[in-house]
């Protein structure tokens, strides 16, 4: 998996880009970075030490799979020839065959065309680019998407470079990897979707579905994706700026589209249906072919990377469960239990005020029916906060540091970028690197630069600064505290760098 010594290389860790089809999508648009990106990598395709040259290590999440395109696809296009296209393929989005990935990936990539042409320039001057998948570019599992991959940025090869330089370059720096990248006694670097119940997969490193494997077995938060945000995206693309403030978006609704708001329940139970219906069951015969499939790729990583099967396993066993293999956790997470019992307080409460003679006494039913409601509704809060909860993952990086040894452990999928130290007294740390996905007009642009000597390493976590066209490191201080905290930083930090 790392073809090259260690210590001739330093490292860049990015996560999260979601690039999406930007061309014919508003939506995409909105976070187009191509341009912060080449101006990211160009800089250190030029900064290097000696004949140290850099490897880049995306996180997982490069490409968003999950946001609909604006073309509908044809059964003409060779890409699909001899593929059946479902009346759910054309009116959401083509499903996770590899040949409707791999069209998915060339319309997405096809306008990010400068994002492409500084990948590759990248690539053939001496740098390595290191994939890892999320759970929003699952897709990338296929051997035919990774090599569509390549083939996108090696036709997009820099004018002083020849196509046949650079495939080559490409085929032998581009890599992609099934769990997790390691360096021994260094680094350890995964996406972190695992250990989430509503993105993690029961077959990470083979995620077919066991009645099906021409197809993946995607996670709840896919669905809701599919199914209910990509509508929402594909009429209001600007709710993209607001959907992680659902009581704004519904007020810019009310006020600028009342229609949709109206459309919004309609989404959401069709969702809630689409999604029941990929609830499983585990089946033990069905399982164990992709069990062995998985047990050869474990031994692929033990080779390469020297680690034990307690490791391994020691990393495995920290992982959740999938959401979508227990029907009763599926209807909770959409709050179908308290909707019901809300709909039935109500329903007694003003059946029971309807039986009371006196007038007065009529109103105690319709009261406790209203704080009956109340109490769900705060419990519903109470759920929807734990589904974007990701303050495990620095108790998580800490396992891993003491099953592999690593002094670095760095996630992504979060979007939240954190720094945490894992030991008091040793130069032990986990980062999140966040994202790269603006919120509203601002950019994250958080990295983790890592300098390697050849008995020591210095790590920085750093921010691209976009107006400044370099590089800021950020105080590792500032992001030991908690969520809100880190949120306030990085906010001040962005629109510091804005002002002129």
């Amino acid at each position: 998996m790392a073809s090259n010594s260690a210590v001739s290389f330093n490292y860049l860790i990015v996560s999260d880009l979601h690039l999406q089809e930007a061309e014919k999508n508003p939506a995409g648009r909105l976070f187009y970075f191509d341009q912060e990106f080449t101006e990211f990598l160009q800089y250190y395709r030029l900064f290097h030490e000696g004949q140290r040259r850099w490897k880049l290590i995306i996180a997982g999440d490069l490409i968003e799979f999950y946001h609909k395109i604006n073309e509908q696809p044809s059964r003409d296009d060779k890409l699909l020839k001899g593929i059946e296209l479902t009346d759910t393929d054309l009116k959401f989005y083509p499903g996770t065959e590899w040949q409707k990935s791999a069209w998915k990936l060339d319309r997405i990539l096809s306008s990010h065309q400068l994002l492409l042409i500084a990948l590759a320039r990248f690539v053939v001057e001496g740098n390595e680019v290191y994939i890892l998948r999320g759970n929003h570019d699952l897709e990338i599992f296929w051997p035919q998407v990774q090599d569509r991959f390549r083939q996108l940025v090696s036709k997009h090869h820099p004018a002083d470079y020849t196509y046949q330089d650079t495939k080559t370059a490409v085929a032998a720096r581009i890599h992609f990897l099934p769990w997790f990248y390691f360096e021994p006694d260094l680094l350890y670097v995964e996406h972190g979707h695992q250990y989430d119940p509503f993105c993690s997969n029961a077959h990470n490193l083979c995620p077919v579905l066991p009645e099906n494997r021409q197809q993946l077995e995607l996670a709840l938060s896919a669905f809701s994706m599919r199914y209910f945000v990509a509508q929402i995206l594909h009429v209001d693309p600007a709710a993209m700026e607001n959907i992680n403030s659902i009581p704004k978006y519904l007020f810019r609704l009310i006020r600028g589209n009342l229609r949709q708001v109206l459309q919004l329940p309609l989404y959401y139970l069709e969702m809630v249906a689409r999604t029941d219906r990929k609830v499983r069951q585990v089946q033990p015969h069905l399982e164990l072919p992709i069990q062995e499939e998985e047990a050869k790729v474990r031994e692929e990583i033990k080779a390469a990377y020297g680690l034990t099967d307690k490791a391994l396993h020691a990393i495995e066993r920290l992982t959740h469960r999938p959401v979508l293999l227990n029907r009763w956790e599926t209807v909770k997470c959409f709050s179908l239990d308290l909707l019901l019992a809300g709909i039935a307080a109500l329903v007694v409460g003003v059946g029971l005020s309807l039986t009371v003679p006196t007038l007065p006494w009529r109103w105690a039913p319709l009261s406790i029916s209203v704080f009956v409601i109340g109490v769900l509704v705060l419990l519903g809060k109470v759920r929807v906060s734990k589904f974007n909860n990701h303050r495990n993952l620095r108790g998580i990086a800490r396992a891993i540091r003491d099953a592999t040894g690593s002094r670095y452990v760095v996630f992504g999928h979060s979007h939240d970028p954190d720094a945490y130290p894992l030991s008091p007294s040793k130069d032990q740390w986990y980062f999140n690197v966040g994202t790269w996905v603006p919120r509203r007009s601002n950019g994250q642009f958080v990295y983790l630069q890592i300098m390697r000597e050849e008995a020591s390493a210095s790590v920085h976590l750093m921010r691209w600064d976009r107006r400044q066209q370099q590089p800021v490191e950020l105080d590792l201080a500032s992001y030991t505290k908690g969520t809100a905290q880190r949120k306030a930083m990085l906010k001040k930090e962005v629109r510091s760098a804005r002002r002129p």
